[in-house]
């Protein structure tokens, strides 16, 4: 293997990504954009989570990943494994174990001064046609983030982090110029072999069931959509034909299958169900669909994923 470690049937832990997937977008989100990026996570005083991972995403696919416990970088596809030089996944643990090191020297003792539990950030670049771009993001939840723009070469504090900003503009980037370059070529280089799996469709089919109350919230109405494949899908729900623009939650996460699963719930507040209606539009299929609320058949072109039935047991759905 070339050093580093098979990964063909793994998916790594769900949460772990969700919660580093949460800070940055990714360029798949757009036809024919592709990003390569990378998304750090070091947990303070989370002790169910390794002190630090890291999780490789070209487009909307985890091709590797890599966390305190292990010895090597695990890669998922063996067309990535064989594609890629052997001293690109060195050099990617290098960085991932400084990188490691020092956020637990410098940030961990700021733990009990500024009350925060765990540190996410993502490094990687993004290409749509000819325009490249690379970006680096720190993120202190509750107090701010540091976001930097490779091609400007400028970083900017948010929240608490702000009043850093005049410090931030005097900061060398001799490097950045390099490390773009380098991400760039080989964003470009994985895109050439993954690009069967990155252009397949997976188109999904939605569901609409109605969940019981319970101590927290009232009766409800959940529209499951899986699987699919690419991530990019605009799901929404309606009421009496209108959009319903807040008050829903909506939640997508990673199946086993290299797919995505997206839940969108909405609470009844003593409606009638019947004017609620789950609409979904999505690139591969020919036209929208639209499911009213209440329990009812899966709506789509294929069959419903499995995890739908083990969900929907777990949450009570009625």
């Amino acid at each position: 293997m070339r050093g580093v470690v098979a990964m063909e049937s793994w998916t790594g832990p769900v949460s772990l990504l969700v919660t580093a997937l949460s800070l940055c977008s990714v360029a798949g989100d757009q036809a024919g954009s592709h990003s390569l990026m990378y998304y750090y996570f070091q947990s303070i005083s989370i002790p169910e989570m390794p002190a630090f991972f890291r999780i490789g995403m070209l487009d909307d696919l985890q091709i590797n990943y890599y966390d305190s416990t292990l010895h090597e970088v695990g890669v998922k596809y063996q067309w990535i494994t064989d594609g890629l030089p052997i001293d690109y996944w060195k050099k990617q643990k290098e960085i991932t174990d400084q990188l490691h090191e020092l956020l637990s020297i410098y940030l961990n003792p700021l733990s009990s001064l500024i009350s925060i539990s765990y540190i996410q950030a993502c490094w990687g670049c993004t290409q749509s046609g000819d325009t490249v771009n690379a970006i680096l993001k720190i993120n202190f939840p509750d107090i701010g983030e540091l976001s930097c723009d490779l091609n400007t070469l400028k970083c900017t504090g948010t929240g608490f982090l702000a009043m850093l900003n005049n410090h931030l503009s005097q900061l060398s980037f001799t490097d950045m110029t390099a490390l773009k370059s380098n991400c760039t070529w080989y964003l470009q280089r994985a895109v050439q072999l993954g690009k069967e799996a990155l252009e397949r469709q997976v188109t999904p089919e939605v569901q609409v069931l109605t969940r019981r109350p319970t101590a927290t919230e009232g009766e409800s109405l959940s529209c499951i959509i899986s699987p699919f494949y690419p991530r990019a899908i605009n799901a929404t729900w309606l009421k009496n034909g209108q959009v319903v623009s807040e008050g829903y939650k909506v939640t997508v996460l990673p199946n086993y299958n290299d797919t995505y699963w997206m839940e969108l719930v909405i609470e009844l507040q003593g409606n009638d169900p019947n004017i609620c209606t789950c609409h979904v539009e999505y690139s591969s299929l020919p036209k929208a669909l639209m499911v009213k609320g209440g329990v009812g058949e899966p709506h789509g072109a294929g069959p419903m994923l499995g995890l739908m039935t083990v969900f929907a047991i777990i949450s009570g759905v009625m």
